[in-house]
């Protein structure tokens, strides 16, 4: 349920080298409400070398979306 004020929030997570190829793989989602109104997850391109340096470049990947809203 949407209601008057209610504003997106945005939540950005990685986990370390869980692919076959040690590549780490994201996830974002945007709240709005009491229900998801967008979500995606995806294999990162770049392989990273500590669960830190994963978070953020699923944040740097996920940016565009998080400022621009670009859902595509």
């Amino acid at each position: 349920m949407i209601e008057q004020g209610d504003h997106p929030n945005w939540w950005v997570d990685s986990s370390y080298a869980v692919n076959p190829d040690m590549h780490s793989h994201s996830g974002i989602i945007m709240m709005l409400g009491k229900g998801a109104m967008y979500s995606s997850s995806f294999k990162q391109k770049l392989n990273t070398k500590s669960s830190t340096e994963a978070e953020l470049a699923g944040i740097n990947d996920t940016m565009g979306q998080v400022i621009g809203h670009d859902i595509s």
